[in-house]
């Protein structure tokens, strides 16, 4: 089961943290979490190697669960078993921050 991190935990420490948003290009373009980098969830394990050593990766999707922890699965499964999925996703993180 993927694991997740709650708005708190990313507010308190964000550097900490890499944020990929697995949506389509219309929904990351139309709003996303500041910082996010936009990799689709279909084209996640092609680009895996994209991703910072040191940081814990964190998938987004529009409100948090399905696209998000099938993320997180598929990162699990190519070698970063620290991977998170984002509570309440962009939509949560927006509430918060707008």
């Amino acid at each position: 089961m993927a694991q997740m991190l709650t708005l708190a935990a990313l507010a308190d420490d964000p550097d900490r943290f890499h944020l990929i948003d697995v949506r389509d290009a219309e929904d990351y373009a139309a709003a996303h979490v500041t910082g996010a980098v936009h990799i689709p969830l279909a084209g996640l394990a092609a680009r895996v190697g994209e991703l910072p050593a040191g940081m814990t990766p964190v998938t987004i999707c529009g409100k948090g669960g399905g696209r998000s922890a099938e993320g997180v699965d598929i990162l699990n499964r190519l070698g970063h078993p620290d991977a998170l999925w984002l509570e309440g996703g962009t939509t949560g993180w927006l509430a918060q921050n707008t």
